[in-house]
């Protein structure tokens, strides 16, 4: 409360009207008549003039002493307009917020559904999860086993381009065969010398020239040429390698002259040397290979080849190089041969048939043999 505006107020009031009262009684007892009036009816305007002044003198008081008593003296209606706006205002925006109420609440209602829409598929993902996982190894796997068939399928198209490669150098061989023009085959062994351990530099060397020369004989014995125009194209620093390798050996060793590829007649021959160690496979007289012989409908030139292709086969197992085109280790005289067949077609009852090494047999070969055919049971 404004205790000094009242106390103020109830001031000038008082003041006021003790004033009013003195100036009526003043008037009253001189019987002053104003605007012709009666003393009394005169004293009564200005008694009611008094409590003018009094209204007046208050709200002039309380409009000098109260800033709120002059907004609402001379502001009313501006302040009534403004509280009108503001009321519309204030409505509006209450209207704005109920609306924003129901959207947050339709907002809230959305978000709460895609929550748990959210929750559902996460649910899903979760369950979906190890699926992946096991997708993702699948396709891994077969990311892996894409690329090794790539890898497979690359190695296969070199092997069919060298296989065409080969093909087609075989068609080319096989037409120079048909037309008779293929003196020496590719791989095909020209001869082979034995070196025995410390061979000088000097005989070293000279085996090496001999070597050459039976290469040059067996090709133009196949030729029908002299020897003398068959020219090796020798790649001398592997030559040199070569008899280096051989000279002062500890051990015993075999050189090959082997033909490099396929050559016409009135070509150069390219030839390679190769450098094995020799050692002692069949001892003579040792037994390679034995069989028995059944003479009841048996076929004896054809039990002879099979026991002749396993003491081939035998012979390569126990270390013995075969001839390079034909993979035999060895030749047998043919009148040996059917001097065997004939008294194995001669015989009655079972025989025994023993391979034995007609000489000493080393790693280079050949594999000399002889027939030893027994009765079965016999003493040898």
């Amino acid at each position: 409360m404004n205790w000094r505006l009242i106390i103020t107020l109830l001031v000038v009031s008082a003041i006021l009207a003790y004033l009013g009262d003195r100036v009526g009684m003043r008037i009253g007892k001189k019987r002053i008549s104003l605007f012709g009036l009666r003393p009394r009816h005169t004293s009564q305007i200005i008694t009611a003039f008094t409590g003018v002044l009094i209204s007046i003198a208050i709200l002039g008081t309380m409009s000098v002493v109260s800033e709120n008593v002059r907004t609402a003296l001379f502001s009313m209606k501006f302040l009534q307009s403004q509280l009108t706006n503001l009321t519309a205002e204030l409505q509006d925006s209450r209207d704005e917020v109920q609306l924003m109420s129901i959207r947050l609440v339709e907002s809230q209602s959305k978000l709460e559904a895609q929550e748990k829409k959210l929750q559902e598929v996460q649910n899903q993902l979760a369950s979906v999860r190890p699926e992946l996982e096991k997708a993702r190894g699948d396709l891994s796997q077969i990311k892996n086993e894409k690329n090794a068939l790539e890898r497979e399928k690359y190695k296969l198209d070199e092997e069919v381009g060298s296989l065409r490669q080969e093909a087609s150098r075989l068609r080319e061989g096989l037409i120079q065969v048909r037309s008779g023009r293929i003196a020496v085959f590719a791989g095909e062994l020209l001869g082979q010398h034995v070196i025995q351990p410390k061979s000088s530099p000097s005989k070293v060397d000279a085996l090496f020239q001999e070597l050459r020369r039976r290469a040059e004989f067996v090709v133009g014995l196949r030729s029908g040429v002299s020897p003398d125009e068959i020219t090796l194209a020798v790649d001398l620093e592997e030559e040199k390698a070569k008899i280096q390798e051989c000279t002062n050996s500890e051990n015993r060793k075999f050189i090959r002259i082997i033909a490099n590829a396929n050559v016409l007649q009135g070509e150069d021959v390219r030839v390679r040397y190769e450098v094995y160690d020799s050692r002692l496979v069949y001892s003579k007289g040792e037994n390679i290979a034995s069989r028995s012989w059944v003479p009841k409908g048996a076929d004896a030139e054809s039990f002879l080849h099979d026991l002749l292709a396993e003491v081939n086969h035998q012979a390569v197992d126990e270390g013995i190089m075969p001839d390079p085109v034909s993979g035999k280790v060895g030749a047998m005289d043919a009148t040996a041969f059917f001097d065997a067949v004939e008294e194995l077609q001669k015989a009655t009852k079972v025989m025994s048939v023993k391979v034995l090494a007609a000489e000493n047999i080393y790693t280079e070969g050949p594999v000399q043999i002889v027939f030893h055919i027994t009765p079965f049971g016999a003493s040898s």
